[in-house]
């Protein structure tokens, strides 16, 4: 079976993710843009990222498109997944396809599915389009050859990436960067970031070092997220050398992490504060900001002292857009270190938010870290952990039932002041503490996350709910 999670399907390669499977899905997609008048003469935008066989799966799903008369720009060379939103919204494509698995492992592959106009498809559509794969026999789904398909013009390969660029430096203070003369550090860990990236840091006259930028399927044995503990190189280079900050992109270009001058990491929650103050404080753009429900609540504290709104949303950046788009905000994100500007592609994109962290290094003329404590010293600051807990599938329903019938009062002692269960069971206390425990909707993993203005707190909650987790699982059998 093929299941849509939070932006698309991902499944593992050879156990689900295969051929056949890929070419259902690229059967169903298609009959759904055939029986819309609107869209039946519009093409669909294919590209890949550096995955183990993703330019072949790419190939194999433009010849069933090609094979259903459905015109195909099959992109190169692989590529970010937002310049594929990008090229939806240029070519008034009936819907992107990127194959990737984000920030999964290595041993993932995936499709990630964008509608007419480069948005996120909502959940009707993806439940709709999820029964209707799932009934398609592999004898139903039509197929030309790729190279006949290129012959006769209904698939074409484009590099789109200098437009990409140049639609990410008109919203940039290029001129701003240009004479700052900042030196940056840069691991794109192994992913598509490094061409459109590197182009716009040469563009922009700053200094660059690369590391990690061949494409390697295997993400160098790490996971491609990024995350303090995987990026230990970066950290330990930037610690010794004369950088200005570091840079590091996930394995699909989409989201970023940011090491200061000093050689600390900055968290995915902190970069967002960064540049929702830095957009308010310093270049006086008045706004809301959208962030998920695992997302840092200093956002909250932001918004209200401007006067403005924080709005939470579930996790999935389909809910980040919707939001976007309801509240008129002017920047929205999540905790994995995915953001959105207003006036930009309604998707996460590590590249424009890098080049927004350069103008804001040229246009406060101060450190990284100078600015981290300026906010810190105006709104307090906020510790965030998250634990990852693998489990047996199995024991799914039965960890749903068991968490969302645990008291608050079992994970710690305080005045509650919020629980919620839409997406996930979080509990908010009193003092600005909050833990969220919530099932990932791409692996088999319970994620457990954390905040608190007291950083002693945070592991006891963390050990709290894994012991209830534990205790149960082991009565349970």
């Amino acid at each position: 079976m093929i299941r849509f999670g939070t932006g698309g399907w991902r499944d593992v390669i050879g156990e689900n993710f295969t051929f056949d499977n890929v070419r259902k899905f690229s059967q169903g997609i298609a009959n759904q843009v055939l029986q819309n008048r609107k869209q039946s003469q519009r093409s669909i935008v294919i590209g890949y990222d550096n995955r183990f066989m993703a330019e072949e799966f790419a190939k194999a799903s433009a010849e069933v498109f090609a094979a259903n008369n459905i015109r195909v720009i099959l992109l190169t060379p692989s590529v970010p997944t937002p310049l594929v939103n990008f090229v939806t919204i240029e070519e008034n494509a009936a819907a992107g396809l990127t194959f990737t698995a984000s920030h999964n492992p290595y041993i993932y592959n995936g499709i990630k599915y964008v509608r007419e106009g480069g948005l996120p498809a909502t959940e009707d559509i993806t439940s709709e389009l999820e029964r209707a794969i799932n009934v398609i026999q592999i004898d139903e789904v039509k197929r030309v050859n790729y190279n006949r398909a290129l012959e006769n013009n209904l698939v074409l390969r484009k590099n789109y990436t200098n437009e990409f660029i140049t639609f990410i430096e008109s919203q940039i203070n290029m001129e701003l960067i240009k004479q700052a003369n900042i030196s940056v550090l840069y691991d794109p860990m192994f992913g598509t970031g490094v061409n459109s990236l590197l182009t716009l840091l040469v563009d922009s006259r700053t200094k660059v070092k690369i590391i990690h930028d061949k494409a390697d399927p295997l993400f160098g044995g790490r996971v491609p997220a990024p995350t303090e503990s995987s990026l230990w190189r970066l950290t330990g280079m930037m610690k010794e050398g004369q950088y200005d900050i570091g840079i590091a992109t996930d394995g699909d270009g989409d989201r970023i992490a940011i090491i200061d001058e000093k050689g600390c990491y900055v968290d995915a929650n902190e970069i967002l504060t960064l540049l929702y103050y830095y957009l308010i404080e310093y270049k006086g753009i008045k706004g809301n900001v959208v962030r998920n429900i695992s997302t840092t609540h200093l956002l909250d504290d932001i918004a209200e002292h401007y006067g403005f709104e924080c709005i939470e949303k579930p996790v999935g950046f389909k809910h980040i857009a919707e939001g976007m788009l309801q509240s008129n905000a002017i920047i929205g994100g999540e905790s994995s270190g995915g953001i959105t500007i207003k006036g930009h592609l309604l998707e996460k994109d590590a590249i424009l938010s890098a080049g927004i962290l350069l103008e804001m290094l040229a246009h406060t003329k101060k450190p990284l870290s100078e600015i981290r404590q300026e906010i810190n010293g105006k709104f307090g600051k906020r510790y965030f952990k998250e634990y990852n807990y693998s489990y047996e599938a199995e024991y799914k329903e039965y960890l749903k039932s068991v968490i969302s019938h645990t008291p608050a009062e079992e994970i710690r002692q305080g005045d509650l002041l919020e629980y919620k269960t839409y997406d996930g069971v979080k509990w908010e206390w009193a003092d600005d503490t909050w833990c969220l425990v919530r099932f990932s909707g791409t692996e088999p993993v319970l994620r457990i996350m954390v905040e608190s203005p007291a950083d002693d707190k945070i592991e006891e909650i963390i050990q709290n709910v894994l012991k209830i987790i534990e205790s149960s699982i082991l009565s349970h059998h």
